[in-house]
């Protein structure tokens, strides 16, 4: 059975379809683990901003994820501010349990939390009532879930992943939701993927823009 790691934040609307998605494709033949990471974590890394930090890309970013949502039958509804500081919600994903690796029940939770109940997910009253549907191995504010969720960004960073939703496979990443035909058509056999993996390095850079 294959094994992927998905690497995501609760703050990404790709890494939300990406999460219902990947559970009726791919989830009952493959083994899963799914990783917290902060997004920012890596924008700071790669000194880029954020599709919600760019205006029009912004407005653009919630428009495609409604029509997706729409497409694909997966029902969404946008959050009454974004983008939001998602520490709590990775630390409560991560507290879950010791080992630190949420179950699909309680990212799928988190998800749903976000992503489909239009509210304010900064409210106080509101994560605490997210909270108690969990039951937790941890304190979300011990320190060492906080550096599990540090150790999992800098995995991300030094496996290639430079975005969310991402996917590790077999020492390849597969970014963005979507994604998931070419990673699934990988893992049933498709020699095209490996056959054209390498091509994109023979590209190189032509120009360099100045900061």
């Amino acid at each position: 059975m294959a094994n992927i790691t998905m690497y995501l934040d609760f703050i990404s609307p790709y890494a939300y379809l990406a999460f219902k998605q990947i559970g009726r494709g791919l989830h009952d033949r493959t083994e899963i683990t799914y990783r917290p990471i902060l997004f920012a974590g890596l924008l700071n890394h790669y000194g880029q901003l954020g599709p919600a930090e760019i205006p029009h890309r912004r407005e653009w970013t919630f428009l495609q994820a409604l029509w997706q949502g729409k497409e694909a039958g997966i029902p969404i509804q946008l959050p009454k501010s974004h983008p939001f500081n998602p520490l709590a919600l990775l630390r409560l994903a991560i507290a879950e349990t010791n080992s630190g690796n949420p179950t699909r029940e309680t990212c799928d939770r988190i998800f749903e939390f976000v992503w489909n109940r239009g509210i304010d997910v900064r409210d106080e009253n509101e994560l605490a009532a997210l909270r108690n549907g969990i039951t937790l191995d941890r304190d979300p504010s011990d320190p060492a879930v906080k550096e599990q969720l540090k150790t999992n960004t800098e995995e991300a960073i030094a496996n290639r992943v430079y975005g969310v939703p991402s996917f590790h496979y077999n020492d390849k990443i597969f970014w963005g939701n979507d994604s998931l035909k070419m990673l699934e058509a990988y893992i049933d056999g498709d020699p095209w993927i490996d056959e054209n993996w390498s091509k994109p390095d023979t590209v190189t850079v032509g120009i360099k823009r100045r900061a």
